[in-house]
C-alpha cells in the first residue's frame, strides 16, 4: 500500500500530501524522478535493466558487471539518465510519464507517485544533492533470474517466458512486425536468455552485490518468468532467512499462481517463516479479464483456480495479494466483471478498511502494438471508458473502497482511451494475423471467446488491399 493512501486520512489530505511532495520534486527539476537512483529492475536472464516498469530496458555490458557488480544498478547508461534529469531534461525512455503529465497539470504520473512513496521519500534530499556518477544502493530492487514459465500470455515474449520460447522454436515467428516474436531479432538485441545450464555472469554479479545491497532495501521484488520455477528464487529466500533481520524490508513476489499445489504450499510456508525477519511479504499476481477470456489471453491460467489460490494465500498468511492488470484490447469486454470479482474479495478480506489486502494496480499495454486498446476506433474506446469509470465508482461506494492511487490509475487509463489516437491499419492487420496463428497454435477460438470483437477479424483483414 502506498503510504500516501493511509486509510486513516481523508482523500483530500492524501491529495494535499501528494501535491506538496510534487512541488518539492519539481523544484529539483521538472523531470526529476528518484526512481532513477533508487529503483531498478534486473532481468538477469539476459542482462537488461530499467529503472521502473515503464521505460524500455537497456543492456548492461558484461564488462561493466565483471569490473563492478554494483553496475547492475549503476550502469553507465543509467548514470547518464540521472544527469539529464538533474538538468531538467526528459529522458525519452520515460515517455510513459511524460505523456501522462502532458495531459494537464492535474494529472500525476508515476514519477510523482514513485518519488513520494515511502521507500523513496526519506532519501529525497540525499538523491537531490547527489553526484549522478556516484554508485547508489537502491531502495527498491526487482530481480528476474530466468525466463522459466508455465504460461505463454498473448502479450508476453520468449525472453520472459520459456513456454513462449518453445512455441517460437517449434513453429517459427508470428506474422507480425513486433520484433519480440522473432528469435533473430531477440538475439540481435542481446535479449536471448541464458540457459539454466549455462554460466550466467549477471547472476554471478548479483550474488556478489546483493549481500551489500540487502540492508539498504525497502522493497525487494522477485519476478520472472515464473519465479517459483527458479532455484535462485528459493535460494534467495533462504539467504534472507539466514541473514540478520531487515525490519524495514518488504518482500514482493510476482507469481502467476498457476503452478502446482505443492509450490503454492511451499510459498505459503516461506512467507510465514519470513514473518519475523522482514516487515512484510506481498504476493503480486496478474489478470485483466474474467473467465474464458482471461484463459485465452493468459494462456495457461485456470481462472477459478487462480481465484482459489488468491484466497488460499489470504487465508493462510498475513500477506496482501496485489492484483496487477495490464489492460489490452482483449481485456475490455470483461474488465468490469473482473474488477467486481476483486471488489467482492475486499468485502471478506479487508477488515474494517484498516488495510487493503487486495490492492489493484492498473496500467495499459504499450507492447506489443497489435494488442493495444488504440486499435479500436475512438468512439468504441469512449464507450468502454465511460463504463469502466461508472462501474468502478459504483462498486467502490458499496464495497471496501479504492485508494487514491487506484482512482488515479483508472482515471488516467480512461483519459488515455479518450485521446484521439487510433492505431493504423498495419497493426490492425497484425492483430488479425496474430490471432489466427494464436488460435491455431494454442487450440483456441477467438470468435467464440470474444463474440464482442469477432467482427474485427473480418473488418481488419483487408490491409493488403488498402
Amino acid at each position: 500500500m502506498n503510504k500516501n493512501d493511509d486509510p486513516w486520512i481523508t482523500q483530500q489530505e492524501a491529495m494535499d500530501l501528494l501535491e506538496n511532495k510534487t512541488k518539492k520534486i519539481n523544484a529539483v527539476s521538472p523531470s526529476f524522478c528518484t526512481a532513477k537512483w533508487l529503483q531498478t529492475t534486473l532481468m538477469l536472464q539476459n542482462g537488461f535493466n530499467h529503472s521502473c516498469h515503464h521505460p524500455s530496458p537497456h543492456k548492461i555490458p558484461v564488462s561493466e558487471v565483471e569490473e563492478n557488480p554494483a553496475a547492475l544498478h549503476n550502469s553507465k547508461f543509467k548514470k547518464e539518465q540521472r544527469a539529464k534529469m538533474l538538468k531538467g531534461e526528459r529522458p525519452s525512455e520515460c515517455d510513459y510519464c511524460w505523456k501522462i503529465e502532458d495531459l494537464g497539470e492535474n494529472y500525476y504520473s508515476d514519477r510523482h507517485h514513485k518519488s513520494s512513496d515511502y521507500w523513496a521519500w526519506d532519501r529525497f534530499e540525499e538523491i537531490a544533492n547527489s553526484d549522478p556518477d556516484a554508485d547508489m544502493y537502491p531502495s527498491y530492487l526487482e530481480v528476474s533470474f530466468s525466463n522459466a514459465c508455465n504460461f505463454a500470455c498473448a502479450y508476453c515474449s520468449p525472453e520472459i517466458s520459456s513456454k513462449w520460447m518453445e512455441d517460437i522454436k517449434q513453429n517459427g515467428p508470428y506474422p507480425v512486425e513486433f520484433g519480440s516474436h522473432h528469435l533473430d531479432h531477440i538475439m540481435e538485441l542481446g535479449k536471448f536468455p541464458y540457459k539454466n545450464s549455462e554460466h550466467n555472469p549477471y547472476v554471478e554479479a548479483f550474488w556478489k552485490w546483493f549481500p551489500d545491497a540487502l540492508p539498504h532495501l525497502k522493497v525487494f521484488r522477485m519476478t520472472g518468468g515464473e519465479p517459483t520455477m527458479s532455484k535462485d528464487f528459493w535460494e534467495t529466500l533462504e539467504y534472507i532467512k539466514k541473514s540478520p533481520p531487515v525490519q524495514d524490508l518488504e518482500i514482493a513476489i510476482n507469481t502467476n499462481l498457476g503452478v502446482p499445489d505443492e509450490l503454492i504450499d511451499k510459498l505459503i510456508d516461506q512467507i510465514n517463516s519470513l514473518a519475523d525477519k522482514v516487515k512484510d511479504v506481498v504476493v503480486y499476481t496478474s489478470a485483466e479479464s474474467k473467465g474464458s477470456q482471461a484463459e485465452y489471453v493468459r494462456d495457461g491460467i485456470n481462472y477459478d483456480k487462480w481465484m482459489t489460490n488468491i484466497k488460499k494465500i489470504l487465508d493462510n498468511t498475513d500477506s496482501r495479494v496485489c492484483v496487477m492488470t495490464t489492460i489490452n484490447i482483449l481485456s475490455l469486454p470483461t474488465f468490469n466483471e473482473f474488477v467486481y470479482d476483486i471488489m467482492k474479495l475486499r468485502v471478506k478480506y479487508n477488515p474494517g478498511l484498516k488495510i487493503n489486502r487486495i490492492p489493484l494496480s492498473v496500467n495499459y499495454l504499450r507492447f506489443p502494438p497489435h494488442l493495444q486498446v488504440t486499435l479500436l476506433d475512438s468512439s468504441v474506446r469512449n464507450e468502454y471508458a465511460e463504463k469502466i469509470e461508472r462501474h468502478f465508482e459504483q462498486w467502490t461506494k458499496r464495497t471496501p473502497g479504492a485508494y487514491l492511487w487506484e482512482y488515479h490509475q483508472i482515471q488516467r487509463f480512461c483519459e488515455y482511451m479518450r485521446t484521439d489516437q487510433t492505431s493504423g491499419p498495419k497493426y490492425r492487420k497484425n492483430f488479425v494475423d496474430f490471432i489466427k496463428q494464436f488460435d491455431k497454435r494454442r487450440g483456441k477460438n477467438f470468435s467464440e471467446t470474444f463474440p464482442e470483437f469477432a467482427h474485427l477479424l473480418i473488418e481488419w483483414d483487408n490491409y493488403d488491399h488498402e
